[in-house]
């Protein structure tokens, strides 16, 4: 993992509903270059809004958002909506993780690649390439179908794709592997992870899953009512995994096994 070139800053960000409802309260961290960063949590928790955060893709009659958010050390939070266009066309890759929210539900697959590819440059085989490595192989009749056509692990798939497609400085992705079988979400979370060491990109990777972050995280993240007190390299953690205290936090994840 390279130990310079930070791409995203975080710093004391405060999002809250209009009613004054507090979601996420004095947020901090950072992602390097090279950095598969795990931020673990249950439901309920605020890692959606956490990762729509970042993006600055919450929205502002709904929520209240304070703080800074720095991409590339610019603020994403003061950008106006041209810049904030330009910068998610060219540094950003959001997966959420209703995967149907993705996609334009009246434009076949196919078309909604293609204005990528003519909007980004990127070469059509692009996308069929990375269709494959998904073990998307029926690739044609895929992209003739309109999203609301497909299941919800072949659109989480597709998601990852375009997101790939774009190569990206930073990708978002928020549990981008719960639709998928085993065998699917390990080439997915190999892909995110060929992308972190040799795209030289960063990656925030949003996940209930401790399995991931034992294979995969450099650093850990604990999203606990709101917060996030406790970052750990992989290797610390594993080591104090069952302190005591960190248990009235750990307790509450489902896929936790000690």
């Amino acid at each position: 993992m390279n130990t310079s070139n930070e791409i995203l800053r975080v710093i004391n960000l405060k999002v809250s509903t209009k009613s004054k409802k507090i979601i996420l309260d004095k947020i901090n961290f950072s992602c390097k270059s090279q950095e598969f960063f795990v931020i673990l949590g249950k439901n309920g928790q605020g890692k959606t809004t956490l990762s729509l955060s970042i993006a600055n893709l919450l929205n502002k009659n709904v929520f209240d958002v304070s703080g800074n958010i720095l991409i590339d050390g610019k603020d994403v939070l003061s950008l106006n909506e041209d810049e904030l266009t330009t910068l998610r066309q060219k540094k950003i890759s959001f997966i959420p993780q209703n995967p149907f929210s993705s996609f334009n539900p009246i434009k076949k697959i196919k078309n909604q690649f293609e204005e990528q590819s003519q909007l980004k440059e990127i070469p059509f085989d692009t996308f069929i390439n990375l269709m494959k490595e998904l073990e998307l192989k029926n690739y044609d009749l895929i992209l003739n179908k309109y999203p609301f056509e497909l299941s919800g692990g072949i659109l989480q798939r597709l998601s990852a794709v375009r997101c790939f497609a774009s190569n990206p400085v930073l990708i978002i992705a928020d549990e981008p592997t719960s639709a998928l079988d085993r065998p699917i979400a390990n080439q997915l979370l190999n892909l995110f992870n060929e992308y972190v060491l040799s795209k030289k990109g960063a990656l925030i990777f949003i996940t209930q899953d401790l399995s991931i972050a034992e294979r995969y995280a450099h650093r850990i993240g604990f999203l606990h009512q709101g917060k996030m007190e406790l970052i750990f390299e992989k290797e610390d953690f594993f080591k104090v995994r069952d302190n005591i205290d960190l248990k009235v936090i750990l307790e509450s994840f489902e896929q936790l096994k000690v």
